[in-house]
């Protein structure tokens, strides 16, 4: 049989069949689903349910008012099955979407990272030449530089002392204009008083002006010829000044000549350099070039992450308002025909209780394989496995058993019954009729011998030299030899042979000091297979080889021993959540051991704290249904 939900009765249809079919447009492949899944859990119509079934149909797919209780649940259950098939669809669609967009979200992210860093290694080689090429010019250049700095500096404080001459030859000049202004005046001056004494035709008046004309003349003539000494003292100073000046400009025009030819000559070196390194210098154009594409690719691929972006915002929006979960969650997916184990270790009472629930649930899902898992080292494990098949109710009472000692002693064919001897000496009951004495007759050796339940079934014989055990044997129910333990003369333990049911040995336990030493598992040969230093290595070893990973195992989330199981098996779990473990702080560390997300929980309050607190893509089904709203709200 195919995989299907058990829990909504849809078997899972023929990828091939899928394939087969026509495009279609979204709303058509939802609508096509759900209509397929309808048909895929309708259970199959026998001869004699033919009519029946057709009357049935007929009944839940009337728009007619509504008569009767059950066609009111029967149309009900067909809207709550197309509600779950149409989800599923709508899920299906909405999440591939996510993925294809998140994937060309991912390409976008990655080609904006991979662009980005031949950007940086494009801009750290180009900065490399640049920097090769300016210590080459340095180095090239240094001695010109540095002959450069000392003329700019030589014809910057010259220029300086220029502006000073300059502004003193200016200032002098004026004090020469004001000088030569005052010659031409007393000169002026002396013309006019002559003027004046020669023009004067009284002889009583020129008599009497002569002297002091006279006077003034020859004041005016000293104060010229000191004025004169004055100016030539000023022109001397200004000559000098410009003397300097002209020598100052000369020393300029040489240095900026220098500083021109220097110049020239750095210009030579950077052609010289530039034309040495050429390779370098293709590369930088060749960079630049890079560095302008890669700088378009860059801007298209942010543009077409903002575009993914907006896309994906859009569908978790969807997800969100149709949804309401922001993980694909379906429903667990079994075969009727897998058989469920159930790991029946370290379990609490509600526990038990639980587990029962979900034997229940799985039995009425058509679930015809039961097993029961436990690590226990232990002898006829029958009683055991018969109270939890009660407690678990187990219909038909039949399960699988899966123990490493009980599936090793249950090889073979089932031998023939363990005998006691028949030659005795004597034969007693104790008092309390629960242990049987027998005398072998050489008086040395006793047995002892207990039974099942005060019956007729024996179930353990401890052999007895003189007062000191030898031996003890521990039978099956059905009466063949299970076990044998032997002990060193001090009485301390020696080694546990184990048989399988056709009397073979199996398993062989050493002891030292009464301390388990080492395990030896032996072929129906009597060969040696492997070797284990303790009983949790042994399990371990027989978990890896012998168990039967195909089946489903069932266990509590939280229990320890369960998940360390799926882990060590690689089967295919399916863990068991209740509303204390889904609200547990520990909850996402559990699911993290689990080899896949697939859970049976409590009820759909547990099953919605499960999904948010896991936020991963889970298969999880109910073990109480009973969930239908009030109302189904619809998006618009």
């Amino acid at each position: 049989m195919g995989l299907r939900d058990m829990f909504r009765g849809k078997s899972e249809q023929s990828d091939t069949t899928a394939a087969s079919q026509p495009a279609l447009t979204e709303a058509e492949r939802v609508k096509r689903q759900a209509t397929e899944n309808n048909d895929r859990v309708r259970p199959a119509a026998t001869p004699q349910s033919t009519t029946a079934t057709a009357n049935e149909e007929t009944a839940v797919n009337t728009n007619s008012p509504i008569e009767s209780a059950t066609i009111a649940k029967q149309k009900l259950a067909a809207v709550a099955q197309q509600y779950n098939d149409s989800r599923e669809a709508l899920q299906d669609l909405l999440f591939e979407q996510q993925d294809t967009v998140q994937e060309r979200l991912d390409q976008a992210a990655e080609k904006i990272k991979t662009t980005q860093t031949q950007i940086d290694e494009a801009s750290q080689e180009m900065s490399g030449i640049q920097d090769q090429l300016e210590d080459a010019v340095q180095s090239a250049s240094a001695k010109l530089v540095a002959q450069q700095k000392t003329l700019n500096d030589k014809i910057a404080a010259n220029q300086e002392t220029a502006k000073g001459l300059v502004a003193n030859v200016n200032e002098l000049s004026h004090e020469l204009t004001v000088l030569n202004q005052r010659q031409q005046k007393l000169t002026e001056d002396e013309d006019s008083i002559s003027a004046k004494f020669e023009a004067e035709k009284d002889p009583a008046a020129i008599v009497a002006l002569a002297d002091q004309y006279r006077q003034t003349i020859d004041d005016n003539k000293d104060e010229r010829l000191k004025n004169a000494q004055v100016i030539a003292q000023v022109e001397s100073k200004r000559q000098g000044l410009k003397d300097q000046l002209q020598s100052v400009r000369d020393t300029l025009t040489t240095d900026q000549k220098t500083v021109s030819d220097i110049n020239d000559e750095l210009e030579d070196v950077m052609v010289k350099i530039a034309t040495a390194d050429e390779e370098k210098s293709h590369r930088l154009d060749e960079l630049s070039d890079q560095l302008a594409s890669l700088q378009h690719d860059l801007a298209g691929a942010e543009n077409r992450q903002d575009e993914q972006q907006a896309q994906l915002t859009e569908i978790n929006q969807d997800i969100h308002d149709w949804l309401g979960v922001p993980v694909p969650v379906k429903g667990l997916m079994l075969d009727t025909d897998t058989e469920i184990i159930l790991d029946m270790d370290q379990l609490s009472d509600q526990q038990v209780a639980l587990m029962k629930r979900v034997v229940s649930l799985l039995v009425q899902r058509g679930v015809n394989r039961v097993g029961l898992y436990t690590s226990q080292f232990t002898l006829n494990l029958n009683e055991q496995i018969a109270k939890w098949t009660t407690e678990l109710a187990v219909d038909g009472g039949v399960v699988t058993v899966h123990n490493p000692l009980y599936n090793l002693q249950h090889q073979g064919e089932l031998g023939a019954k363990f005998q006691l001897p028949e030659e005795v000496t004597s034969d007693t009951w104790n008092e309390s009729h629960t242990e049987r004495t027998l005398t072998l007759p050489d008086g040395e050796w006793t047995l002892k011998v207990h039974y099942y339940d005060l019956g007729d079934r024996i179930s353990t014989i401890d052999y007895f030299k003189g007062d000191e055990i030898s031996e003890s044997s521990t039978l099956t129910t059905s009466g063949q030899l299970a076990a044998n333990r032997f002990y060193n003369a001090d009485g301390t333990k020696d080694r546990d042979e184990y048989y399988r049911q056709n009397g073979l040995g199996v398993l062989t336990v050493h002891y030292e000091q009464d301390s388990l030493s080492q395990i030896e598992l032996l072929s129906p040969v009597g060969m040696q297979v492997a070797t284990f230093d303790s009983i949790d290595a042994f399990t371990k070893w027989w978990l890896a080889n012998d168990f039967n990973s195909k089946g489903v195992l069932v266990g509590p989330l939280e229990n320890a021993d369960y998940r360390e199981l799926v882990s060590m098996t690689k089967g295919m779990p399916v863990a068991l959540v209740t509303a204390d473990v889904a609200a547990s702080d520990k909850l996402n560390d559990w699911a993290a051991e689990m080899t896949q997300q697939q859970y049976l929980v409590a009820d759909y309050e547990t099953e919605i704290k499960l999904i948010h607190r896991l936020q991963k893509p889970l298969n999880v089904s109910l073990i109480d249904p009973h969930n239908l709203p009030v109302m189904l709200g619809v998006v618009e």
